[in-house]
C-alpha cells in the first residue's frame, strides 16, 4: 500500500483575503513560512521518499521545508502549477461575479462544463494533474505533491477522494497535509 500526501502551500497575502492567484508569482507571509515549517515538521517521520512541487514560489518554498525535513528529493513539476484563472485572477469571488455576471456564476455551479474565455478548463488542468499523481505514484511510495487549492483539488480527484461535484465544496487548509492510502488501482 502506497500513501501520497497532498500539502497545500502555506499563507499567501491573496489567499488570506481569497483572491484568486492562479499563475501570479505571491510570496508566502511570515505566517506561511511558519505553516511550511510545521507541514515540514509534521511530515518528518512519514518516510516521504520524493516531493513533487509547482513551480510558482508560494509552493517551491513549503515544498523544499518539507524535503529538507524529511531528506527526500524535490522535483519542481510545471503540472502542478495552479489552475489558470485568466480574467479572474487578482480578483475575489465577489469581485469576480460582479465583473463577470452569469458566466462567472455558470462556472461555480459546472466548473467542469463551464469556463470564461482564457480561463484553463478543468477537464485539461485534471489531465495534468492526474498524469503527475500517477508518476509521483510509479517513481515513490510515499509522494508528497505541494501545490494550491485549485490543482491539488484535481489531485485528490485522481486520488479517488474528491468527486466532480464536490469540486468547489472541497477546501484544503493551508499547508496542512493530507494522507491518501492508495491500492494497486492506481
Amino acid at each position: 500500500m502506497k500513501t501520497a500526501y497532498v500539502v497545500r502551500h502555506g499563507r499567501t497575502e491573496f489567499s488570506a483575503r481569497g483572491i484568486y492567484s492562479g499563475r501570479t508569482e505571491v510570496p508566502l507571509t511570515g505566517e506561511g513560512r511558519e505553516q511550511a515549517a510545521q507541514a515540514a515538521e509534521s511530515l518528518r517521520l512519514a518516510a516521504v521518499d520524493a516531493v513533487y512541487t509547482s513551480p510558482l514560489e508560494r509552493a517551491r518554498v513549503t515544498a523544499e521545508a518539507i524535503a529538507a525535513s524529511t531528506g527526500a528529493a524535490l522535483h519542481v513539476d510545471q503540472r502542478l502549477i495552479e489552475v489558470d484563472y485568466g480574467p479572474i485572477e487578482g480578483l475575489d469571488r465577489s469581485a469576480a461575479e460582479e465583473r463577470f455576471g452569469e458566466a462567472f456564476r455558470s462556472w461555480r455551479e459546472r466548473p467542469f462544463e463551464a469556463h470564461l474565455p482564457g480561463m484553463e478548463p478543468l477537464s485539461e488542468a485534471l489531465a495534468r494533474a492526474g498524469a503527475v499523481t500517477h508518476e509521483a505514484l510509479a517513481g515513490a511510495d510515499r509522494p508528497a505533491l505541494v501545490g494550491h487549492q485549485g490543482i491539488l483539488r484535481l489531485v485528490l480527484m485522481a486520488l479517488g477522494q474528491v468527486e466532480r461535484d464536490d469540486y468547489f465544496a472541497t477546501r484544503l487548509a493551508e499547508a496542512e497535509p493530507i494522507s491518501v492510502a492508495v491500492g494497486e488501482r492506481l
